[in-house]
């Protein structure tokens, strides 16, 4: 993530948390970026070079006024204004670091072989949760290729218990005894 996206992020962050509005900008970031991801047209006219910023701020405007707040509308302008459309999602995502970090919360992605049910899902985002002293939002993924086991990612930590991963581990211990 880059030091521009990081510095809009904390921006933003500080304008949202004067206005007591961090929870409605984070979720009108994230259905925003997840929008453009979604529509390749809007995705092209967003990052084409011939394309004017006042232009790119129109269609912007046509699309959210009304539907988000003034806030990030004009954040998103400000954007536009200064070429930086490209650091959208790196904005959102370090936004979104920012405002789990002030409410104790983290996200984690909870990989797996096969799904697992809720309870256990409770349990394990309790226990990582306990790990890192912060209250977990589970994502989980499934692939079956790590065969048993869990992987957690919570933020740049990775917990790796799966099978896949202890085989790879022996692997390497062995490799390491035959030098």
């Amino acid at each position: 993530m880059s030091a521009v996206a990081k510095r809009y992020a904390r921006a933003l962050y500080e304008v949202a948390s004067e206005k007591q509005a961090i929870d409605t900008t984070e979720v009108e970031l994230n259905q925003i970026t997840d929008i453009i991801k979604q529509s390749d047209e809007l995705n092209m006219l967003l990052t084409h070079p011939k394309v004017t910023a006042a232009e790119k701020k129109g269609i912007l405007n046509e699309l959210f006024v009304g539907k988000v707040s003034e806030t990030t509308l004009d954040f998103l302008n400000l954007l536009l204004e200064r070429g930086r459309e490209d650091e959208l999602n790196d904005i959102a995502k370090q936004f979104t670091e920012l405002s789990n970090e002030a409410r104790g919360f983290a996200d984690a992605t909870v990989i797996t072989a096969k799904p697992l049910t809720e309870a256990e899902l409770e349990k394990v985002a309790e226990q990582f949760g306990q790990k890192v002293n912060k209250k977990l939002r589970v994502a989980t993924k499934i692939d079956p290729s790590i065969i048993g086991g869990i992987i957690v990612r919570i933020g740049d930590r990775l917990y790796d218990g799966s099978i896949k991963g202890k085989l790879a581990r022996f692997t390497q211990q062995i490799k390491q005894a035959q030098v």
